[in-house]
């Protein structure tokens, strides 16, 4: 329902939108999500599994009220303005002909995105970035912001939007968010409102969508105020419609004149739910109860309240007011209160909640149910790190609520980076006039970094001094709320913990008891963190239900890498084309040992040692373990989460383009003298698939190789001719026939090579399954044990790491990109380089692609995976960025890539870009390196760089080369030997 004020009149021209086929009013200037509750509309987007989901955050950072307007899927209902005759559908089109995925965006031109310079680059228009951008433009500086919302003052000031007008301002904080906003005008900085920055490859080089196009900016300075987002709290029932967090419910009361519900019920940590259950109440919404998990402040907490009271004395008063009337409204404020479940058949109808015990025990035996159709929660705030940690600033972890990462920064908001600030919430929670202060202390730094006049001496030293009493005040205040300790024991296993991928608590509690007991291994085990939200709203969750199973205490390293874009963007806008790459960019092999386990062990033995736990260690123990042999896997990190854990999954059985012809390394001799191998291994997968009795997703679609020139065909027909001779099935079709078997390909594509046994693999499943089979046949796995020196002892191997000396009869280094360095400890040169590439995926789309599809001379491939996402590689390049020995996706790439994926499949342009990621990829001269090694009796090597498709059958020859000498593949091939 519409909220009436007196002071308040609607300036929104009256349109009429059709939410799925209901004709509907709304008022020009709102958001689809606040038309739609005005009418009690709060179910959105449709889930996997047949539920529905509604407005959650409000802010635009966990994608579930997404819908789909007038054609464009994906759309934010809670940031897209509603607009005359606007068709709104709750579902994604079919990706048909007669209906398919619109562009997101106009069509790209040129070769590379706009950019434009500037001294100061602020991102982020809460308070603390348009206090930076002030004291910047005053100084001089040419500042440009951006911010993603439809209009400047972040979280905390959420103004009034332009379907409302108020004569003059209702409360302080509208006015002083007004006059934040008009002085920044004033200052003269350039505010670019909808603008969504997805990433920042360095201090000078931030992309962003504005107005539907990829823009680059190039300051000279960067300040990154992007404030926080509420914190999850997962219980069963969080993600019914009308579950939303107290930010929503405010956006839409304040901003928007809009009610969550009827019968609203609000529930946190903290005054921010006083505030909203008064302004609620006095619009006549009924408030059920307002709960509060810290006790009531008691007199013991004198000094703080003393603290709080000399501070801040009207945040103090404004607080007072605010329980006084609730008071007198009846309504009651529970503390030490928390919810147990909220219930309801499609959206909240009931909400049960219990007092806590100091512990943070809710209990139960007192628990009370409630009629409600909305529940809001407030628990506090995560801060949004995404693009600090990108960059690669130093951050650290602050162990409150549920534990999150902050950044590290100095006072004025610098941090270990040249040119970098972080500031707000965004850096590390504070609230606002924490913000403020150190919003003004970061754009003075700036100004002065940029060399510009000396700036008001007074006016520094008043920032610094509102900046020590708000922290003041902020510590006195949390001292007050200081809620018990979050507890999982008590959430149920129904209770879902990752909301984009619908991952339940109970499923994660299976994986750790597993043995998969660290934020990646669930990542790659259950898909937790890969959403749209990208693991905004599970990761803290999960990191503390690790911590709380394990007994392991969590640290900055174990928290999921940051993945850029940092929010979903549309594909079509970061299309650009790009001139091919010449070859494998080679690097160094970045060290990636992280101590997942540290306790060092006695001695121990072991018929066979295999260095390496990704896909091929993986199998080798299979196989070897299989035979009743005794083989111990050692991984210096955590099995599976290195090349093989970020691959795409593809395999492939022709050769790739640039393995034929002129690009192939070697004259493509070896890559082609490797081509028996790949329908080997796919059959391989297949029984291994069957023998674990998993399912590994192997489905044997066929792939095409498509072209779009004479040229390209005629390279075609000699490549698929070569395929033939070593027993590769393949067909060479035409344009009518590609378009047959792959309507969504583009109609510019003139034919192709079919290569009907290649198919696609979930990496992230296999290898795990493989894993744990070789353990149930006995294989030992020790990670954490990275291998440090080699060497011989009466016959045997002595292999010392760092958790313990290992003696093995034989050993099989299976290190993939790091199979180099492990040659080098025992003295010879294995001629395998580094090379990181990355890889895109978009969000869940319709049935689009079913083939694997590779371009005949462009750097492609894509195929559609069970969840729905299109991920597209191809080799293009990553860049390894050697000051923090971490390997990291190029806006080149990404753009090229994206350019060849829209080229081909023209649909693309209406999906979103949910991730990318880069991996290090083994290249050596196209075919792989197994079998032993002259002059060092019982060290085999098993390295292939087409590590994911021939991962079995390398294994299985190296593995019988190991048990009996010989295979019934020839291994000459592929020996060290041929290298001389």
């Amino acid at each position: 329902m519409r909220l009436d004020h007196p002071d308040i009149r609607r300036s929104g021209e009256i349109v009429e939108i059709v939410y799925d086929g209901q004709r509907l009013t709304a008022l020009a200037g709102e958001t689809v999500a606040a038309a739609l509750a005005s009418h009690g509309i709060i179910q959105f987007r449709h889930t996997r599994d047949g539920g529905r989901r509604g407005l959650y955050c409000g802010m635009g950072a966990c994608f579930d009220c997404l819908v789909t307007v007038d054609g464009k899927a994906s759309q934010r209902a809670c940031l897209t303005k509603v607009a005359a005759n606007q068709e709104i559908r709750s579902v994604m089109p079919a990706g048909t002909a007669a209906d398919p995925l619109l562009p997101l965006t106009p069509p790209v031109t040129g070769t590379a995105p706009v950019e434009q310079a500037t001294d100061l680059l602020v991102i982020g228009a809460g308070p603390a970035g348009l206090a930076a951008a002030i004291a910047a433009a005053q100084r001089g500086a040419a500042v440009t912001v951006l911010d993603e919302r439809p209009q400047s003052g972040g979280q905390f000031y959420k103004p009034l939007a332009p379907s409302h007008q108020a004569q003059h301002p209702i409360d302080r904080q509208f006015r002083d968010g007004l006059a934040l906003r008009d002085a920044a005008i004033r200052a003269g900085v350039a505010i670019q409102q909808e603008a969504t920055v997805w990433g920042a490859h360095a201090a000078d080089e931030v992309v962003a969508i504005v107005e539907g196009l990829e823009t680059v900016y190039r300051p000279r300075q960067l300040v990154i105020a992007p404030g926080a987002y509420e914190r999850p709290v997962p219980f069963a029932g969080w993600t019914l419609p009308g579950v939303m967090t107290t930010g929503a419910a405010q956006t839409l009361a304040r901003a928007y004149r809009v009610s969550p519900g009827q019968h609203v019920v609000i529930a946190g940590n903290g005054p921010l739910n006083l505030q909203l259950a008064c302004e609620l109440v006095a619009a006549g919404v009924d408030v059920v109860a307002v709960l509060e998990s810290a006790p009531k402040p008691a007199p013991h907490q004198w000094r703080a309240m003393l603290t709080a009271l000399r501070t801040a004395p009207d945040l103090i008063a404004d607080g007072l007011r605010y329980l006084n009337r609730l008071r007198r409204a009846g309504v009651p404020v529970l503390w030490s209160h928390a919810i147990l479940a909220a219930e309801g058949d499609g959206r909240v109808a009931q909400v049960r909640y219990a007092p806590m015990a100091p512990d943070g025990r809710l209990q139960t035996e007192a628990a009370v149910s409630v009629a409600a159709d909305a529940l809001c929660l407030g628990y506090g705030f995560v801060p949004s790190t995404e693009i600090a940690r990108a960059l690669g600033c130093a951050h650290h972890l602050v162990d409150r609520h549920l534990g999150y990462l902050a950044t590290d920064t100095a006072a004025d908001g610098s941090t270990d980076l040249p040119g970098i600030f972080v500031i707000g919430d965004g850096a590390d929670l504070g609230g606002a006039r924490v913000a403020l202060a150190r919003g003004t202390l970061a754009g003075h730094a700036a100004a002065a970094r940029l060399g510009l006049p000396a700036g008001n001496a007074t006016e520094i030293a008043d920032a610094k001094a509102r900046l020590q009493r708000a922290e003041h005040f902020q510590s006195a205040l949390w001292s007050l709320y200081q809620a018990p300790p979050v507890r999982f024991d008590q959430v149920p296993d129904a209770a879902m913990l990752c909301r984009c991928e619908e991952i339940s608590v109970g499923r994660v509690r299976a994986e750790i008891a597993a043995g998969h007991d660290s934020l990646a291994a669930l990542k790659r085990n259950t898909r937790l963190g890969m959403g749209r939200c990208q693991g905004r709203y599970c990761a803290a969750s999960a990191a503390l239900l690790l911590e709380q199973s394990t007994g392991r205490p969590r640290a900055v390293e174990q928290y999921l890498a940051p993945r850029l874009p940092a929010k979903p963007v549309p594909a079509g806008a970061l299309a650009f084309e790009k001139p091919e790459w010449g070859g494998h960019q080679r690097a160094i092999t970045p060290n990636l040992a992280r101590p997942v386990e540290t306790i060092r062990l006695p001695d121990q033995e072991a018929a066979i040692l295999v260095i390496g736990g990704g896909v091929v260690g993986a199998c080798l123990a299979y196989y070897l373990s299989q035979a009743g042999q005794d083989v111990l896997v050692v991984e210096r990190d955590d099995t599976n989460l290195q090349a093989s854990g970020a691959n795409a999954g593809s395999l492939h059985v022709q050769l790739l383009s640039f393995d034929f012809g002129a690009k192939a390394e070697a004259g493509g001799g070896p890559a082609a003298a490797t081509l028996p191998l790949g329908p080997r291994s796919v059959a391989l997968w297949q029984q291994l698939q069957a023998d674990c009795g998993e399912d590994f997703e192997v489905r044997i679609t066929g792939g095409l190789m498509v072209a779009d020139s004479d040229a390209g065909m005629d390279f075609l027909r000699a490549k698929a001719a070569l395929e033939r001779r070593y027993g590769i099935e393949n067909e060479v079709i035409g344009g009518n026939e590609l378009r047959r078997i792959a309507p969504a390909l583009s109609d510019k594509l003139i034919g192709a090579e079919y290569a009907p046994q290649e198919g696609k693999i979930n990496p992230l499943r296999a290898t795990y399954a493989v894993l744990e089979k070789a353990r149930a046949q006995g294989a030992r796995f020790l990670r954490g044990a990275n291998v440090t020196a080699i060497g011989r002892e009466n016959g045997h191997w002595i292999v010392e790491t760092s958790r313990g000396r290992i003696r093995a009869g034989r050993i099989v280094n299976a290190s993939g990109p790091w199979s180099r360095e492990t040659g080098k400890l025992v003295g010879i040169d294995i001629p395998v380089h580094s090379a990181p590439l990355q890889m895109i995926v978009t969000e869940p789309a319709p049935p689009l692609v079913g083939h694997l599809v590779a371009h005949a001379d462009r750097h492609l491939s894509l195929k559609q995976v069970a969840s729905g996402g299109l991920v597209i590689g191809g080799a293009w390049t990553a860049a390894f960025a050697a000051e923090r020995r971490f390997n990291t996706v190029t806006r080149h790439s990404i753009e090229g890539n994206l350019w060849v994926a829209n080229h081909v499949l023209p649909q693309m342009a209406g999906l979103h870009v949910v991730r990318a990621w880069a991996a290090m990829n083994i290249n050596i001269d196209g075919a792989p390196i197994i079998g032993p090694v002259p002059g060092l009796p019982g060290f085999f090597n098993c390295v292939t760089s087409n590590g994911y498709t021939l991962a079995p059958v390398v294994a299985r020859i190296t593995a019988d080369l190991l048990l009996q000498g010989r295979s019934d593949i020839d291994p000459t091939p592929y020996l060290i030997d041929r290298f001389g």
